[in-house]
């Protein structure tokens, strides 16, 4: 199966589904934004697959390392991602600007 933590309702929901389809013998082979998924899949016996897809790369300063066709879960706290704000800013359609008070 191929839960999403962008799409189930995050995190626990994302843990709470693969711990249940580990009671039925199901794999779980998670889905989109790898570098979150890479320290779920971790967290779980029963993963078997983290799928890449590059369309971050552009975008973040971090990379999912992968050695001997094994992913690595990022020894940083957080989510794993490094959002580079200055890429992002160029692509961002409406410039805002946040007055503070």
């Amino acid at each position: 199966m191929q839960p999403d933590v962008a799409r189930i309702g995050g995190i626990t929901p994302w843990i709470k589904v693969a711990h249940l389809a580990e009671g039925f013998d199901v794999p779980v082979c998670r889905h989109f934004l790898m570098e979150l998924h890479v320290s779920l899949c971790a967290a779980v016996p029963n993963a078997a697959w983290v799928e890449y897809i590059p369309q971050f790369d552009d975008i973040t300063t971090s990379r999912i390392v992968v050695e001997n066709g094994f992913a690595h879960a990022p020894n940083s706290a957080g989510l794993g991602i490094e959002w580079d704000w200055a890429a992002i800013g160029r692509r961002a359609s409406i410039q805002q600007e946040i007055k503070k008070s």
